[in-house]
């Protein structure tokens, strides 16, 4: 995958492969009817399933999640770039 760069030029995608025991956070979504909400959360990964990752989460619960919502512990996941978008 190419990427072009703000100068013009071209440079090489780089994605940061998940593993297996790597500590990753997503973004939750609870609620229902008028009101919902967002909350980032952290898991281990457990075991990757084709683009599917098994997540053992803080309170010892098991959820799947696609490989492509999750952020490698450390850098910023989906709801912080979200929120950051408006700032100036």
């Amino acid at each position: 995958m190419q990427v072009n760069q703000p100068q013009g030029g071209i440079a090489e995608a780089t994605t940061t492969p998940l593993a297996v025991g790597d500590t990753v956070s997503y973004v939750a979504m609870s609620g229902g009817g008028r009101e919902y909400r967002l909350s980032a959360r952290t898991g281990v990964i457990e075991g990757i399933y084709g683009n599917f990752a098994t997540l053992r989460t803080a309170n010892g619960r098991s959820v799947t999640q696609p490989l492509d919502k999750l952020t490698p512990d450390g850098q910023p996941n989906a709801l912080t770039k979200m929120v950051m978008r408006g700032q100036p």
